[in-house]
C-alpha cells in the first residue's frame, strides 16, 4: 500500500538558553478530524497516538527534526533537533527534543515560529514487511503550519522563563539588582529635581505679582503633567495691579475727614 504522510504543524516556544543537553517539551498531535489536507481527510484518535508512540519505543533511531521538510522531499537535510521520546498527556501527543543550537538562535530570532510533525499514516515494517500503523516521520521547523488551531504552547514559553531565571547565576542576579535599585534611585531624583524647578518657578510668579498665591497648587498638577506649558504660561503673564481694601474710607487719617484717597481707590499705588 503507498504510504500517506501527514504533515501537522503547530506553535511553540522555546527558551533563550542553549544549553545542547537540554530537552524541550514540544506538542506534535491532538485528537481530532481534519478534511482539507493536501493528501487527503484523516483522523487522530487516541489509541493513534499511542500507536506512534509504541512504533517511536520500538524503533532504533531518534527522529530527526529539519528545516521545510527537507527530509521529505529526499534532499540534503541537517538536523535541527533530534526527537528523544514521546508521552502522551491530556489525550495529546507530546515529544522530548533535543534542540541544535543554530535552530535554537533562529527560534529565538523569530525567523522560525512553528513545527511541523510528519506522520506517517501505514507504515511499512523493515523486517516483517507488515502495516504496523501510524508513526513520525520527522519533525520540521516551518512557518506554514497546517493546523493553525493548535495555537502557541503557552505553558511552554512559562516553563522556559523559569527555566532561565533559575540559570542565571547570583552575580548575574545580583548585577541585575543592583540595576533595577539605581534605576529607581535616579528616576526619584530626576522626579524630585523636576518639582523643585516647578516650584522655584511658581514662586518666583508670586513674588513677582503675576499670579495670586491660591493658583499655586493648580499651576504645580499643570507643571508637572505639562513644564514647557507652564513656562510658557507664566512668561506670558503681566504683573498684576493690586486692588484697594474693600473699606472706601481706608485712606481717611484716622478717620477724621471725609477725603476719599481716589487714585488708590483706581488701583494706582
Amino acid at each position: 500500500m503507498k504510504k500517506s504522510l501527514m504533515a501537522c504543524s503547530f506553535l511553540f516556544a522555546l527558551s533563550q538558553v542553549q544549553d545542547d543537553k537540554k530537552l524541550h517539551d514540544l506538542k506534535l498531535a491532538v485528537i481530532g478530524e481534519w478534511k482539507g489536507h493536501p493528501n487527503g481527510p484523516f483522523k487522530l484518535e487516541l489509541v493513534d497516538l499511542e500507536q506512534i508512540k509504541t512504533n517511536f519505543e520500538n524503533g532504533k533511531i531518534d527522529i530527526v527534526a529539519d528545516f521545510e521538510h527537507a527530509s521529505l522531499w529526499n534532499e540534503k537535510a541537517p538536523a535541527t533537533g533530534w526527537i528523544k521520546e514521546l508521552y502522551i498527556k491530556d489525550d495529546e501527543l507530546w515529544a522530548k527534543v533535543h534542540w541544535l543550537n543554530d535552530a535554537l538562535e533562529l527560534i529565538k530570532q523569530e525567523q522560525y515560529k512553528y513545527a511541523s510533525p510528519v506522520f506517517d499514516q501505514h507504515t511499512i515494517d523493515q523486517v516483517t514487511g507488515e502495516d504496523i500503523g501510524w508513526s513520525l516521520h520527522s519533525v520540521a521547523l516551518t512557518n506554514r503550519p497546517f493546523l493553525e488551531e493548535l495555537g502557541e504552547v503557552i505553558a511552554n514559553n512559562k516553563q522556559f522563563q523559569i527555566e532561565g531565571e533559575k540559570e542565571m547565576n547570583k552575580d548575574d542576579k545580583k548585577e541585575m539588582e543592583d540595576l533595577k535599585e539605581e534605576n529607581k534611585k535616579l528616576t526619584e531624583a530626576a522626579n524630585a529635581a523636576e518639582e523643585k524647578r516647578v516650584t522655584d518657578e511658581i514662586d518666583t510668579a508670586i513674588a513677582a505679582k503675576k499670579i495670586h498665591p491660591d493658583q499655586k497648587d493648580s499651576l504645580m498638577a499643570f507643571g508637572k503633567s505639562n513644564p514647557e506649558g507652564l513656562t510658557s504660561l507664566l512668561a506670558s503673564s503681566k504683573t498684576v495691579v493690586s486692588k484697594p481694601d474693600d473699606d472706601l474710607y481706608a485712606n481717611n487719617k484716622d478717620g477724621e475727614n471725609k477725603k476719599i484717597d481716589v487714585l488708590k481707590l483706581g488701583g494706582i499705588e
